[in-house]
């Protein structure tokens, strides 16, 4: 019996001696599996990539809340506007992940092809029964599968093209002469926005432009002198179309007119203002019934203010600042002039269209249509942001990649 005992406790150690003994060597595979994969797949900058995921469940939680009323009245599905956000992020995710696995190098050379169907399709917004007129705009397109927005495939491009222009010095941006080619597919561009009509989307494609050429060297000085040059024809032109400016006038006084020109602002404003400091809670607010016009849409971030109040409003103010923070850090850590004016461009898609649309629910400016990335009800628009962002991420995976090899 004690033999038996002995041989018991024998194999008991010697169980433990082998354990002890394949333990790191399981530690060591699992480990060089683990670097295979990353080998393979390329190291990202996944605080960029979280901040996205963050701004994007925030963005459907929102635009779930304030579509509901009008999604039940127009079509009496409460989640009709949403499932169709989710299946454009879907795809939009789908995009991402392609241009986040390949060199953004690899297709630079596509980008003046991709620049010339984008201007095609801005024409073709105005031909009857391929363009489709709503809300008193040609701004999308008929497919087979869905409408799209040609207006929010420019932005990216436009980002890209004056990108690749730039880097290989075909025209040099820093002097005067050098400029009109840039400025001169940004007359041609804003032209045919203006034509739709789609003032929010030129300013926000010319602002896209511009950043880039700065970036890449133009002198700021040039851009102050157009603008002053500009401003008095604008104003005149502003001032024969009525509806403009009595958006001007209720800029200037937001109740000066609540039934007409004053009831987008006015009624935006109202929202602000009775959210408080916590807001109302999740789901409660009252002026997406009926009062504010396109809540889940351009004025959603009225809802976002009535629903989360202060608080939550600044939340997502600072996700955005970091998100941008974040942007230009890989843009200035990027492996050439090209990726680092890419993700410039990108980067200012969102801030331009993100302080725009803030500034205008808060009659900081007056009162034009422009959506909030991440928030604001677009199948276009969201899948064209996330696959751009792809690009981004994959110019921090090269730089990573770079920054990795042994001096």
């Amino acid at each position: 019996m004690a033999k038996g005992v002995m041989d018991v406790a024998s194999n008991r150690r010697n169980y433990i001696n082998k354990r002890r003994m394949n333990r790191p060597i399981e530690k060591i595979k699992s480990k060089q599996v683990g670097q295979n994969v990353r080998q393979k797949l390329g190291e990202f900058d996944f605080t960029f990539l979280f901040l996205v995921f963050v701004l994007l469940a925030f963005g459907l939680v929102m635009l779930l809340s304030a579509s509901t009323p009008a999604a039940n009245t127009k079509f009496g599905d409460s989640y009709h506007f949403f499932l169709r956000q989710l299946l454009g992020v879907v795809i939009g995710a789908v995009g991402m992940a392609f241009t986040a696995m390949i060199d953004y190098n690899k297709y630079k050379k596509l980008v003046p092809m991709a620049m010339l169907v984008c201007i095609i399709m801005l024409v073709c917004v105005r031909i009857p029964g391929i363009g489709v007129y709503r809300s008193g705009a040609w701004r999308w397109l008929k497919t087979p599968i869905m409408e799209i927005q040609p207006s929010e495939f420019m932005k990216p491009v436009i980002a890209l093209f004056f990108a690749k222009m730039i880097s290989e010095r075909k025209y040099r941006v820093d002097i005067l002469f050098g400029m009109l080619p840039y400025l001169g597919v940004l007359l041609v561009v804003g032209l045919l926005m203006l034509i739709e009509p789609h003032l929010s989307g030129a300013i926000v494609i010319c602002g896209i432009g511009v950043v880039v050429m700065v970036v890449g060297g133009a002198k700021i000085r040039y851009f102050v002198a157009a603008i002053l040059c500009v401003s008095p024809v604008g104003f005149v032109l502003l001032k024969q179309d009525p509806v403009r400016w009595g958006r001007v006038l209720s800029f200037i006084d937001p109740f000066r007119d609540v039934s007409g020109t004053s009831y987008q602002i006015s009624q935006s404003l109202i929202a602000l203002g009775s959210g408080g400091f916590f807001g109302k809670g999740l789901g409660q607010s009252v002026q997406k019934y009926t009062f504010l016009p396109e809540p889940y849409n351009d004025f959603i971030f009225a809802v976002v203010c009535e629903e989360l109040g202060l608080m939550g409003a600044m939340i997502i103010m600072m996700l955005f600042v970091a998100l941008v923070m974040r942007g230009l850090k890989i843009a200035f850590e990027a492996p050439d002039t090209y990726g680092m004016l890419a993700v410039v461009g990108i980067i200012s898609h969102i801030a331009i269209q993100t302080a725009f649309n803030i500034a205008v629910v808060c009659s900081a400016i007056p009162t034009t249509g422009i959506s909030l990335p991440f928030f604001s009800y677009g199948g276009t628009a969201i899948m064209v942001l996330l696959t751009e962002l792809g690009i981004v991420l994959n110019v921090s995976r090269q730089s990573i990649k770079i920054n990795s090899i042994p001096k």
